[in-house]
């Protein structure tokens, strides 16, 4: 501080001689700066903006001075107002206090006039000023620290200790002793006592809110984590563990996945809200990811949430609905169609119009049939598994399709090949089941250009599954088409199908229903050489 006062008024010191230089030297050339400063001890200079001495008054030979482009306060002067430096002089050998400020003779005469005062003096000044100072507040550091450690620590150990014996002894002592002569240090030990106890209910009651909340995070279905500011997990739950290395606690290495990774790191590196619904290509599935910025810690909470189902399920109802919309409007035109028809129609055709009448009504009553399977299938998955007798599945099946089987004159013979432990009872859900062999026998009786339509089931036990086989001798499948046979509405040939009275519906839901099971199921088919469906069961 003494040092920044003595080089203030350095400063302003050599602030006025400059402005007195500048009085004397204006309009004058620098031929005549010797004669007009020869009786003053004031050392000033004349340099260019590049540092060249035009003229010193302590050095007349200015050919052999440094350039002084890279003077501190030349430097300063040049790119501002006025510079000031303190340093060692090249020139002279002393420390020199210098003032350098813009100097113009004329518009296009630009330089910096320099004044410089000898500073030694004074920096001696400024050590034995500092020194005697020095030497003073050690010695008051030393009589303070000898004051305190000898009286007032020695005190305050003392009262201290008292404090402690009355605090064990009771409390109507405490009172006695602090109330004569230690008012203050009995009334702050009561504020830290409240303190104390208020500090330990909060304590436990904060203690009991985080169970609280740790139970309610790790119950959710839904992932929740919060990360700090350096992208690892402060915390997070159990849920959707299949998108995360658990032992990881970065979270661009905890996630498995690029597309979760990116948003998170998006709104990290904003620092802005996001919430948005990402598609994972690698599982699948569909998540609403929200990630929030907690100003106040500078963390993210992350919250996500799969709704995989909830898009599907939107996905379906707008497919059935359109589709719905489509397989009605057909028959129900023809129907509307023939009935007018009949009006006019001469007595030896109405009974073909009827006819036609009749097997469109068949074709809405197994459109409508689909329908409500499909929709039951999809709004309960469970199975109510129980022993069933093989005969009451069979006969319930022929029971179902006598009308096609006889109109057709097909042949079904069932095979059933079950584990004697079991006393020849299948355990399956019969509803769901009978469902699932209707349907494949069906199509296997209608898709048939055969004479003799043969449709063979067989159904073998093993230890932990039940294995099916349909096999009929119709129309086939084309090979490029056996993918795309499960899929809702799809017709191998779209106008004979159509004709037959076919929905598209019905591989769909024995695929459905076999998943329901646990199982799998798989086509062999060539056109023209019938098809057999294989499928299994897990017991």
């Amino acid at each position: 501080m003494l040092s920044n006062i003595y080089k203030e008024t350095e400063k302003n010191i050599l602030k006025e001689d400059t402005l007195l230089v500048k009085l004397v030297a204006h309009g004058k050339p620098f031929e005549e700066y010797d004669k007009l400063f020869k009786d003053t001890n004031i050392r000033f200079t004349i340099i260019d903006y590049q540092g060249k001495v035009y003229f010193d008054s302590k050095q007349p030979n200015q050919e052999v001075m440094d350039n002084h482009s890279g003077r501190q306060e030349v430097l300063s002067a040049i790119y501002g107002n006025s510079g000031f430096a303190i340093r060692k002089s090249k020139t002279l050998g002393s420390y020199y206090a210098y003032y350098a400020t813009k100097y113009k003779l004329s518009p296009e005469d630009k330089y910096i006039i320099r004044i410089s005062e000898d500073y030694t003096e004074k920096m001696e000044q400024i050590k034995t000023v500092a020194w005697i100072l020095s030497l003073f507040f050690i010695f008051l550091n030393f009589v303070s620290y000898f004051f305190y450690k000898n009286y007032l620590k020695r005190d305050l150990e003392n009262k201290i200790k008292i404090m402690k014996g009355f605090l064990e002894s009771g409390e109507l002592e405490r009172k006695i002793f602090y109330g004569r002569e230690e008012k203050w240090l009995y009334e702050f030990w009561e504020i830290l006592e409240e303190w104390q106890k208020n500090n330990l209910d909060n304590i436990a009651k904060l203690d009991f809110e985080k169970k609280i909340l740790d139970l309610i995070i790790s119950s959710v279905d839904a992932f929740i984590g919060l990360i700090d500011n350096n992208g690892n997990f402060v915390l997070k739950n159990n849920s959707l563990n299949h998108l995360l290395i658990i032992d990881s606690q970065k979270y661009t290495e905890s996630f498995k996945y690029i597309e979760i990774i990116t948003l998170i790191k998006n709104s990290i590196t904003l620092k802005k809200d996001i919430r948005k619904e990402v598609y994972v290509n690698g599982i699948k599935e569909y998540f609403l990811i929200s990630v929030k910025y907690i100003k106040k810690n500078d963390q993210f909470l992350v919250a996500i949430k799969d709704i995989t189902s909830t898009r599907r399920t939107v996905e379906i109802q707008k497919n059935f609905i359109s589709n719905v919309s489509h397989e009605l409007k057909t028959p129900l035109t023809n129907i509307k169609g023939y009935l007018i028809a009949l009006e006019d129609a001469p007595k030896e055709i109405r009974l073909r119009f009827l006819n036609i009448i009749n097997n469109n009504v068949e074709k809405l009553e197994n459109i409508v049939l689909d329908f409500l399977n499909i929709s039951k299938i999809e709004s309960s998955k469970i199975l109510q598994v129980v022993p069933v007798e093989p005969k009451l599945i069979e006969d319930q099946i022929r029971e179902s399709l006598f009308g096609i089987i006889k109109r057709k004159k097909a042949e079904l013979n069932f095979n059933w090949n079950l584990l004697e432990i079991n006393q020849g009872m299948i355990n399956t859900d019969k509803e769901k089941l009978i469902m699932i062999l209707k349907n494949l026998i069906e199509n296997g009786i209608i898709y048939n250009t055969s004479d003799v339509p043969s449709i063979k089931v067989d159904i073998t036990e093993e230890k932990s599954k039940y294995l099916f086989s349909v096999k009929d001798n119709g129309i086939g499948i084309p090979q490029d088409k056996l993918k795309k046979v499960f899929e809702r509405f799809y017709r191998v040939d779209k106008a004979r199908t159509s004709n037959m009275g076919g929905t598209g519906l019905g591989l769909a839901i024995v695929k459905e229903l076999v998943e329901q099971f646990g199982g799998e199921i798989v086509i062999e088919s060539s056109e023209h050489e019938g098809s057999n469906f294989r499928f299994y069961f897990l017991k």
